[in-house]
């Protein structure tokens, strides 16, 4: 929900709502999850099956008319100015999902309704549920074929090569003007060269969110760049998490970022954060 966040690919975060449902190995140390019990918004959790996600206020929601502004005048929401006159990117729902069968239909039909007042933002819909953005996205972003809106990036949380073969081609299937992977947690190696069409890969390694970090083999994000100049995706290191595992990486620890998400402490062949064109 801010202007400015850590979150490497991205220019700022907006949360329409809050809470979500484990779905897979990736959540099983949900940083977002870890919030949500820490700060207790509105006094109760909105996390699992059957609990009521959170709307968040709407002063938030009118966060994003305020970027497009910005945007308009060629500036980030934070005000900055972006390298080569890009249009800033949002990352929509770090603390949700905005493909969650337990939201209302009329929030994200509202939160639609949102994208389609900035089309000079960048929006970065990443969702657990790839299989469910077909039928949830408006009626009327799919009658021509022509493809989502140009300002819609979409894509998928995979973890490892049994969640790659089940939601790779549901992604590839989706008519969004970019399509992208977050592999992240990596938690196995996956062949990246049988999906050509991605557009965009983020590789990284967890980071302790109340919990032990699962261990991150850093030959993953090496492979997976490797990978990504293969089938023509851009690659994006974004950590190399708490628990980095793999050469080198003995010598450099101890991390003084605990994510492992300073890439001046990395070596230099992982130093890799493109964007697709």
């Amino acid at each position: 929900m801010a202007e400015v966040t850590g979150i490497s690919w991205t220019d700022s975060t907006f949360n329409p709502w809050i809470g979500c449902t484990k779905v897979g190995p990736g959540c099983d140390h949900c940083y977002a999850e870890a919030l949500d019990k820490r700060h207790r918004w509105q006094g109760a959790t909105h996390w699992g099956a059957g609990q009521p996600r959170m709307r968040t206020s709407a002063a938030n929601w009118r966060k994003p008319l305020t970027w497009q502004k910005h945007a308009a005048n060629g500036l980030l929401p934070d005000g900055k100015t972006p390298h080569g006159g890009r249009s800033p990117r949002v990352f929509c729902a770090s603390l949700a999902d905005v493909f969650d069968n337990e939201v209302p239909r009329e929030w994200r039909m509202e939160l639609f309704t949102l994208i389609e007042q900035t089309p000079r933002l960048t929006w970065l819909l990443l969702t657990k549920r790839i299989g469910n953005v077909h039928g949830m996205v408006p009626f009327y972003w799919l009658k021509d074929g022509a493809g989502y809106r140009p300002n819609v990036w979409i894509g998928a949380t995979i973890v490892n090569q049994q969640e790659a073969d089940r939601d790779v081609p549901k992604l590839l299937a989706t008519l969004a003007a970019v399509r992208f992977v977050s592999y992240e947690p990596a938690l196995g190696p996956v062949d990246w060269t049988t999906f050509p069409g991605i557009d965009w890969i983020i590789v990284g390694g967890e980071s302790t969110q109340g919990a032990a970090a699962r261990p991150f083999h850093v030959r993953l994000a090496r492979d997976t760049i490797d990978q990504c100049r293969q089938i023509g995706a851009a690659p994006f290191v974004k950590q190399l998490g708490s628990k980095p595992m793999g050469d080198y990486i003995e010598v450099l620890l101890p991390f003084r970022d605990r994510a492992g998400a300073d890439p001046a402490e990395w070596p230099k062949n992982l130093r890799v954060q493109e964007f697709p064109a």
